[in-house]
């Protein structure tokens, strides 16, 4: 779920930067037509667009204003954990995977020091294992970016149900954050059991220190995504937008942008009734 305006924004703006990449590029090719004898005295490839549409369909997901944003929190909420978490959580794995491979390789250095000399001292000859140097195989790497894929899936479950019977008129994003964390870490304890020791990120006495930092991120994001009290929320939806929702709520859109010119046109979900809705310049 993205914010109409923001969809619309980001869309003009990659258009900008692909022609400024487009010019950037045109200018080295100048250069080195100019120190090439053969390719000076010709011209250098470059292109203009004389007008660019794009055309996507969305479906709207919402509309905020301030008379109904308490009424689509939980709605937004669960958004930021579909869309964030992910991520963020096979973050925390990766760091706290690596942060648990130094103790160890630590503890394991000091073992072997204290088994070298007698009064359990340091040997200057023996050099600790280094800390820095701990990589993650591929396989491990799926294994966390799978697993973070399926906490975000579970954990959406018993938060919709927290949301569903939450009163959002006295209700404070505090109390989401800790419902979130008390969720994460069940769900979390269940996904890493299954994974072999070796390869767990935390142990059982770090599970509650990692679901607490996730959900000190996840809090941030709620933070973000509910700043914007006010707008047409969208879930673009190409190539498969008959599969969502139904007909009235899905519209097309056109946009048309010219060198100092901008045209928006929406359609409806039949992709007929074009109507010019926007025109700049």
């Amino acid at each position: 779920m993205v914010m109409l305006s923001d969809l619309i924004g980001e869309l003009v703006s990659d258009i900008s930067d692909a022609r400024q990449i487009a010019d950037s590029n045109s200018a080295a090719l100048s250069q080195s037509y100019h120190a090439d004898p053969f390719l000076k005295g010709m011209p250098v490839p470059h292109f203009t667009i004389n007008e660019a549409e794009i055309k996507f369909p969305v479906s709207v997901v919402s509309v905020l204003s301030d008379n109904n944003s308490k009424s689509v929190m939980g709605e937004i909420v669960l958004s930021a954990i579909k869309l964030k978490l992910p991520h963020i959580l096979n973050n925390q794995f990766v760091n706290s995977y690596i942060n648990k491979r130094k103790n160890e390789l630590k503890t394991e250095a000091q073992n072997r020091m204290a088994a070298a000399t007698p009064d359990g001292g340091m040997d200057n000859n023996d050099a600790p294992l280094g800390e820095n140097g701990i990589e993650l195989s591929d396989k491990l790497e799926e294994t966390f970016a799978q697993s973070a894929n399926r906490v975000a899936e579970n954990v959406a479950e018993p938060m919709n149900k927290f949301l569903s019977v939450a009163n959002f008129e006295v209700i404070k994003l505090l109390d989401i954050r800790d419902a979130f964390i008390k969720n994460l870490k069940l769900v979390l304890r269940e996904e890493l059991s299954s994974l072999p020791p070796e390869n767990q990120p935390v142990n059982e006495e770090g599970l509650d220190g990692l679901a607490a930092e996730t959900g000190k991120a996840m809090f941030f994001e709620f933070k973000r995504m509910l700043k914007k009290e006010k707008g047409v929320y969208v879930e673009p939806r190409t190539g498969n937008i008959n599969e969502y929702g139904s007909i009235y709520n899905q519209m097309v859109i056109t946009l048309k942008i010219k060198e100092q010119d901008l045209d928006l046109i929406v359609e409806d979900g039949r992709g007929s009734g074009g109507q010019r809705f926007l025109s700049l310049s």
